[in-house]
Order: structure tokens, then sequence, then C-alpha cells
């Protein structure tokens, strides 16, 4: 997958956050959450790759941490699976916190 795919895929998921944001009771609240927790998936990423490649280096395997074989046909899947879940779970938090500050 290439960068680009990320970025408009971001970028789609944050017009609709947007959207939603507007019409919470405090929108400037529901903005700054989105800011605070897009900020935060691009560090834990960042963090992560990090250190999955130190463990990759100190120890030298690859895929030190694969819980499943590397032929394993539904990994991808499973992979998109869990992050769009992550984004509704997160997101939709984020909408219900919003919409209760007064």
């Amino acid at each position: 997958m290439s960068a680009t795919f990320a970025v408009v895929v971001s970028a789609v998921i944050g017009h609709w956050y947007d959207k939603c944001a507007r019409l919470a009771r405090n929108f400037e609240r529901a903005e700054r959450l989105g800011t605070l927790v897009a900020s935060g998936l691009i560090v834990g990423e960042s963090l992560w790759g990090v250190i999955n490649a130190g463990l990759i280096v100190s120890l030298s395997k690859d895929a030190l941490i694969g819980i499943v074989p590397e032929d394993f046909a539904l990994a991808p899947w499973l992979g998109l699976l869990g992050f769009v879940g992550a984004i509704v779970l997160l997101y939709g938090w984020m909408l219900r916190r919003s919409a209760a500050a007064r």
C-alpha cells in the first residue's frame, strides 16, 4: 500500500469527522479531540515502527513477533478490519464525549 492511499483515506475520514463534529454542542472540543486522536495514531505507529525495527536488529530475526504464518491469506483483511474497528470506536467515543460536554 502506498503512502498516497493512506493520505486519501485519512482525508476522507477527517472530512466525515468534521461534518459530524459540527453537529456537536461543543464543536471546538470535538475538533481538539479529533486532532489529539489523529496525532496519537501517527505517533503510535511511528513508535511501533521503531520498536519493531529495534527488535529485528537486536535479535537478528525477521518477523519476530509474527502471530500467524507468512502465507496466512486472511492477515491483511483481519488487519484492515481491526484498523477500521479502532477508528470507528475512537471517533465514536470522541463524538459522544463532545456531545456530552457542556
